[in-house]
């Protein structure tokens, strides 16, 4: 048995608590994957059009993490692959489904033959509707570098662990 005192006890309290936060972030709760299209900026002028695959776990009720892969192309010149992870916030409305998603990764671009790397990051805001007890449809708009403005939608499984 060890006795804390002054500003150790203050120490010891903020341990305490950050376990207890860290042990409520690592609880999975569920899981989902899907599949979207989307036009963006991925070009050097006008759009491209393209569509990708996510997949992430839900942390709690209000965070995911996880990954995605997209592919665009302005059906000319241009082709962009962009793996990327994704931490999303659901924001916590009355009505349920809105949320931020921060995304981190690469760009690919492909022309005439050459390949060139790019940082990827970006901001997206969408709104998940449930449809039926596992699908679930979501419209988004993002923004960020290099692809400048995207909009999207996406259709998935949602999976309860």
């Amino acid at each position: 048995m060890f006795i804390v005192k002054g500003e150790d006890m203050k120490k010891f309290h903020a341990m305490v608590c950050l376990l207890f936060v860290a042990g409520g972030l690592f609880a999975q709760t569920g899981m989902f994957a899907g599949l979207g299209v989307e036009t963006n900026a991925n070009t050097r002028e006008g759009a491209a059009l393209g569509g990708g695959l996510s997949f992430a776990v839900d942390l709690n009720r209000q965070f995911s993490l996880g990954l995605k892969a997209a592919i665009s192309a302005n059906l000319d010149t241009i082709m962009t692959l962009e793996p990327a992870a994704l931490v999303r916030y659901y924001i916590p409305f009355k009505l349920s489904g809105f949320f931020a998603q921060a995304e981190l990764g690469a760009a690919i671009f492909f022309e005439d033959g050459e390949s060139y790397p790019a940082f990827l990051g970006g901001l997206a805001l969408g709104w998940r509707f449930n449809a039926g007890k596992n699908w679930y449809l979501e419209p988004s708009v993002r923004g960020g570098y290099p692809f400048v403005w995207g909009i999207g939608l996406q259709a998935g499984l949602r999976f309860d662990l």
